[in-house]
């Protein structure tokens, strides 16, 4: 969870390698600088596209899964399945369109739970605790 910040990850060249290096994780640090002052901190990528499970072009029916991606991965593990969070998955006779923030809102609750009040978590490698922050840093709706 704290690859991005290793010392002996090529960085600071101008090539983007992993959303680390990105002018938007630096400015968001600029700003927010107890968040980022600890690596451990968890950003998210929240997206969701929709699909319609039943083959059929006359179906009506969709499915939006909601996914969070860890951005504290390296970037050839947080695309991996196992690492993608399904935060919940909206089913129905059409697409939530801009009536997907109702069905979001639990979600942003725990976020904002996460950012605001944070949560108390073990770190194995150094057998201690620490003060977990989350943020969801970017969203993309496909």
């Amino acid at each position: 969870m704290q690859w991005w910040a290793l010392d002996g990850r090529k960085k600071g060249d101008g090539v983007l390698r992993h959303p680390s290096d990105a002018q938007q994780w630096k400015g968001f640090d600029a700003k927010y600088p107890e968040f980022g002052e600890d690596p451990r901190n968890v950003r998210f990528a929240l997206s969701t596209d929709g699909m319609n499970p039943f083959v059929d072009r006359t179906s009506t029916h969709s499915t939006w899964p909601v996914l969070l991606s860890i951005y504290n991965l390296p970037p050839w593990l947080f695309v991996k399945r196992k690492y993608l969070l399904l935060t919940m998955i909206i089913s129905g006779p059409k697409a939530p369109g801009i009536d997907i923030d109702v069905f979001i809102e639990p979600l942003m609750q725990d976020m904002e739970i996460l950012w605001k009040e944070r949560v108390e978590m073990w770190d194995e490698l150094v057998k201690s605790a620490f003060t977990l922050r989350a943020i969801i840093f970017v969203s993309v709706a496909l």
